[in-house]
């Protein structure tokens, strides 16, 4: 057969099979490269710096790591779709809680400060008190970290004397209180279960005063996290750890006098300490693990008391007391926590909202003296301060002398 007598425009079978097996070689090759590019690919849109963290978190897992081969499977290209999804994998509800915990510090200083307030003008003898106490909280979020609001119920009590010829009176108070933290914008909600124990005690000489005292507080805490995000089913994530803070603090104050009233300015100090222990969520692939962590604050607080003189309510005397003061943290206002996904990578840090550096307070009650030996009284404080800090609390307390 003469092959060169053939059409030389006609296509030859073997050069469309030649043809055939390199495009099937071709596409081979190609499909692995394209899956380690896809592999490759970054989370991209990451806007706060939270949601970068966590971003580079992600990037950081194995590259065949089902949680993030599931991810980025199906990641969203809208960068607000991308940094809502961010903020629900971050698990910010850990550090928005050492946030609240650090706030609210100032329960058991208040409580052992009123105590304190009547040093030398209690009645001899010893003191049986209690009280209850409901209050409510909010803060802002700060462009990095979601707003938080806290609910909480509790109750204290304690037992107080005179001693040294009856110019120092020392006490020892007792709490529990419950309390729910909510990060709405993270779905996410923590509660917890606090525990105070206390001492305090307080002098006078003269028009000056001074009050001291420690406390310390076992937080046994709770979380939950709702995550639902692109490409991994919608779970529940939690877990329970234990939290400590414990602080001393005192109060130097000048009493002015003018018939039966008082003005007293002060200046007190608190120093804060909060540890909280490792922990490890369970519940779906986006588990987290947390190391323990420390912060110190420092808070300094300028004000002043105001008791104004008694008056008659049918048989009861009252008398009514008012006080205004600004109270300032320095330290490790900037609360953080290393966390790592329990599929793998590295860690992050996550930044919660900043305790209040500049703290505006206002408080106001009524004393009313039932019997010689019986005093009850209602209370209100309020706060407004710095990361669109609201704090509100009502009290209600009795004493009785024994």
């Amino acid at each position: 057969m003469n092959i060169c007598n053939r059409n030389p425009g006609a296509p030859r079978a073997g050069a469309r099979r030649i043809r055939h097996v390199l495009a099937i070689g071709a596409a081979l090759a190609a499909a692995p490269l394209t899956a380690a590019f896809a592999q490759s690919q970054p989370f991209v849109a990451a806007g706060s710096s939270n949601q970068v963290a966590v971003a580079k978190a992600l990037q950081s897992l194995p590259a065949r790591s089902a949680l993030r081969t599931s991810l980025q499977s199906q990641w969203p290209a809208d960068p607000a779709a991308a940094g809502a999804a961010y903020d629900r994998l971050s698990g910010e509800i850990h550090a928005a809680v050492g946030t609240q915990m650090i706030e609210d510090s100032h329960f058991a200083r208040d409580a052992a400060f009123a105590r304190l307030s009547c040093a030398a003008g209690c009645a001899d003898g010893s003191h049986l008190w209690a009280q209850a106490a409901g209050g409510w909280s909010h803060q802002g979020n700060n462009g990095n970290a979601g707003a938080i609001s806290r609910d909480m119920g509790g109750v204290m009590g304690g037992v107080d004397t005179l001693i040294f010829n009856n110019r120092w009176r020392v006490g020892l108070l007792f709490g529990y209180d419950h309390a729910r933290i909510d990060a709405d914008s993270r779905d996410s909600t923590a509660t917890t279960h606090d525990t105070t124990y206390g001492a305090y005690a307080g002098t006078q000489w003269g028009a000056f005063t001074l009050k001291l005292g420690a406390a310390y507080v076992r937080h046994d805490i709770a979380t939950d996290r709702f995550v639902q995000v692109p490409g991994l089913a919608a779970a529940h994530l939690g877990t329970d750890y234990y939290g400590h803070t414990a602080q001393v603090f005192g109060e130097l104050g000048y009493g002015v006098h003018w018939g039966g009233s008082t003005l007293q300015p002060y200046l007190q100090l608190a120093q804060v300490r909060q540890n909280f222990e490792s922990f490890r969520e369970s519940g779906g692939a986006a588990a987290l693990a947390g190391g323990s962590h420390d912060a110190d604050v420092t808070y300094s607080t300028l004000g002043v008391h105001f008791v104004a003189d008694s008056f008659q309510l049918g048989t009861v005397a009252v008398n009514a007391r008012a006080g205004l003061a600004w109270r300032h943290a320095t330290g490790d206002v900037d609360v953080n926590h290393a966390l790592v996904f329990r599929a793998g990578g590295s860690a992050y840090d996550l930044h919660g909202l900043v305790v209040s550096r500049n703290v505006g307070v206002l408080d106001a009650g009524l004393d009313f003296t039932l019997a010689p030996d019986a005093v009850f009284s209602l209370s209100y404080t309020g706060q407004a301060g710095s990361q669109r800090l609201v704090d509100q609390n009502v009290t209600a307390a009795m004493s009785v002398r024994f």
